[in-house]
């Protein structure tokens, strides 16, 4: 099915824009920031477990496992993740050289809160959230929408907690302001 290779060909664009958006040395880096709590591996993990499990979606299909044969549905996950690749890539540029691999405090770092960052503080995990559903739905397999989405937000919501936990500690009070006018993630719910 063309919308299968499509979700493959948009889980390429997202490593493409990671890498191309990713400015500097420290934002290249691979290595935790002492704040980090192993959420960085924890969220290349579950990465890694989705993009594995939309490859096996085919397959699964295949043997009518979990699989509802719906072109409409598969044509929606397609858009769904065209906007979160969209929403990724604007929260990274918004970000600038902030935008790193693992959490770490860069030089000058301050607290964003424009664009997207005056409603939500994390924008970018939205986004791949948000991809996350759009390839569950695209290979129309309700199994792997479940399972990854449940991983997702499992990893994301420790992520947060930790980053967080990082930013408050680095930025006190005005980090405490900051999160007492702006939803974590998703307006009005989480």
């Amino acid at each position: 099915m063309i919308t299968t290779f499509l979700v493959y060909f948009l889980i390429a664009c997202y490593f493409v824009v990671e890498r191309t958006l990713r400015k500097g040395e420290q934002a290249l880096s691979l290595q935790p920031g002492s704040s980090d709590r192993n959420s960085s591996y924890m969220m290349w993990a579950n990465g890694l477990f989705s993009i594995l499990l939309v490859l096996l979606a085919p397959i699964l299909n295949f043997y009518n496992l979990g699989s509802w044969n719906n072109i409409y549905v598969s044509w929606i996950g397609i858009i769904v993740m065209i906007s979160g690749l969209v929403i990724r890539y604007w929260a990274a540029q918004t970000l600038g050289k902030f935008y790193t691999r693992t959490l770490q405090i860069v030089e000058e770092h301050q607290i964003i809160d424009i664009g997207l960052y005056s409603i939500i503080r994390h924008p970018g995990y939205l986004g791949v959230f948000i991809m996350t559903i759009g390839a569950g739905l695209a290979v129309t397999n309700w199994i792997v929408l479940l399972i990854t989405v449940i991983t997702s937000f499992v990893s994301c919501a420790y992520r947060i907690y930790v980053e967080e936990e990082m930013l408050e500690g680095t930025f006190g009070e005005d980090y405490k302001v900051y999160k007492a006018t702006t939803w974590r993630m998703i307006p009005l719910v989480y």
